[in-house]
């Protein structure tokens, strides 16, 4: 059937708290939505694990709405793409079986490993010169490798969220190159797998366990199974297209597609991602990986671990109150607390925050990292508190920006997606920290409209990744910087700078403290039970 008998495409975006799946046109309207939530279990500091049945339930639910809501016949969507969240590494046996519930990407328990692969000082390690972060895939494979040695050796495959989507709706293991590049330092350019890298640091036998296939965006994974069509309700036979990470896939979904501006892309976490037309390898900055998104260009990244997840902390916590009384959940409830934080001056009162909840991703690459808030009195308000994490986070993102610009990466602008979009003061504040004009567009959730570009390019309908993200990326809000809040925010920013440096080692020692007193109490906990007869 040709692209005008199936004018839609379906985009699937496997994130942090919920699975989302769209039906949209060839112009980038979407048409219909559907999502579903599943949970995360946190059993010890730093780690954060999600269970595949959970995904699957949710992708059925998803798919189920979007096409209910979308008014549209199964036979009418041409091709599927799924994104989703990156790092988030998941053990399947030879019949493709998880064999445990999966690392999310939030997961820092490989801390260790990091450190030890860092210290090798591997040419690959060029993509990370902060250091090796315990999210990327090489830690926790070998985290994987070393304390649960049976899995390991039972696993017959290592995957991403995203190739997992994949298979379980055409069978086929693949992976796709967008995160190979990103995640398990392959080399897109033609490099391919550094073997003598994974040799040097414990995983010699890793590439067996991956699949052989690495596809480019856009490329056919195979079609829709009869087992998935029925799961979905979409028709068996449909095109399924390879996807990519969830903020990658993203960036074509604000229509970044060349050098010059920088794409934000808001969530649980913060990705910032632009695209350089050399290698640009520097401290602080993970990249650039080539051709992992547009053929040609160098993916450079940044990004910030906790962000969207901080305030979810924030509202869950102390904002019981505001959820009981809101008729709309959650946005209700963020409503409320922007309409209070407004009314306090940049600064928040002298209340400063850092951002580092579940560690430090750039340009620090740091695991053991943790959040903090200090200036403190008796007059400071929840309003107080909640200001001072926006702006906290904002300062992350200005700390990236001047790491960037130091080594000569010096973006115009800055588009943003994702949901803290919907906030008109956390994005006025952006803008003010940063000092650079914020661009938002219609579609907010970005990784979404992306993995319907690429969907689009799949099936046919454009001839590249820039061509059809041109025409179905629109502009929608624009956020000017108050030249004088940027000066004011100029201190903050250098106070929350130093609040890092200054609380590092302590953050350090507690961490390995509460790490110590996990195992010890399991330990006993092994102890207290009794035999087995």
């Amino acid at each position: 059937m040709c692209i005008e008998q199936r004018p839609y495409v379906l985009a699937i975006d496997g994130g942090t708290e919920a699975l989302k799946a769209g039906i949209f046109d060839l112009e980038g309207n979407v048409l219909g939505y559907g999502t579903a939530a599943y949970p995360t279990a946190f059993p010890q500091p730093g780690w954060a694990e999600q269970s595949p049945d959970d995904w699957w339930q949710a992708l059925g639910a998803a798919c189920h709405q979007s096409l209910a809501s979308a008014g549209v016949s199964a036979g009418q969507v041409a091709a599927i793409c799924a994104d989703a969240t990156t790092c988030t590494l998941l053990p399947l046996d030879e019949r493709g079986r998880p064999l445990s519930r999966a690392l999310l990407w939030m997961d820092v328990r490989a801390a260790d490993q990091a450190r030890r692969i860092s210290a090798t000082g591997h040419p690959a390690l060029r993509y990370s010169l902060a250091g090796t972060s315990a999210e990327w895939m090489p830690p926790k494979a070998l985290w994987l490798k070393e304390q649960r040695p049976e899995v390991f050796r039972q696993a017959r495959w290592l995957v991403e969220y995203t190739d997992w989507l994949a298979f379980r709706l055409t069978g086929r293991l693949a992976l796709n190159v967008c995160t190979a590049t990103q995640r398990w330092y392959y080399g897109a350019d033609g490099a391919g797998w550094p073997a003598d890298f994974y040799a040097a640091i414990g995983l010699a036998d890793l590439q067996e366990k991956v699949p052989a296939d690495v596809l480019p965006l856009g490329a056919p994974v195979g079609v829709l199974t009869s087992e998935a069509a029925e799961h979905t309700g979409l028709r068996a036979g449909t095109l399924v297209v390879a996807g990519g990470g969830d903020a990658p896939v993203g960036v074509l979904g604000v229509n970044v597609v060349r050098p010059g501006a920088l794409a934000l892309i808001t969530g649980s976490s913060n990705v910032l991602l632009g695209f350089a037309e050399r290698e640009l390898h520097v401290p602080g900055v993970m990249g650039s990986f080539p051709d992992a998104v547009i053929p040609g260009l160098h993916l450079v990244e940044a990004g910030q671990v906790s962000t969207g997840s901080v305030l979810a902390w924030f509202r869950r916590q102390f904002a019981g109150d505001l959820e009981r009384e809101s008729a709309d959940g959650a946005a209700g409830v963020y409503r409320r607390l922007d309409e209070a934080a407004a009314r306090l001056p940049p600064g928040a009162e002298g209340l400063v925050a850092l951002d580092c909840f579940q560690g430090n991703r750039t340009p620090y690459a740091d695991s053991l990292a943790r959040g903090a808030i200090w200036g403190l009195s008796l007059h400071s308000t929840r309003a107080h508190v909640y200001r001072a994490l926006l702006e906290g986070i904002a300062y992350g993102t200005r700390h990236i920006l001047d790491t960037l610009a130091r080594h000569g990466y010096r973006p115009t602008e800055v588009v943003a997606a994702g949901g803290a979009t919907r906030s008109r003061l956390f994005m006025q504040i952006y803008a003010d920290v940063c000092g650079l004009p914020l661009r938002t567009t219609d579609v907010p959730e970005a990784s979404l409209l992306g993995a319907a570009i690429v969907a689009a390019l799949g099936a046919g309908a454009y001839g590249s990744l820039e061509a059809a993200a041109a025409r179905m990326v629109r502009q929608r809000v624009s956020f000017e910087p108050d030249e004088e809040r940027h000066r004011r925010y100029a201190f903050w920013v250098q106070k929350y700078v130093q609040t890092y440096h200054r609380l590092k080692d302590l953050m350090h020692e507690a961490a390995a403290a509460s790490v110590a007193a996990a195992h010890a109490e399991g330990a006993a906990e092994h102890v207290r039970q009794p035999a087995a007869r």
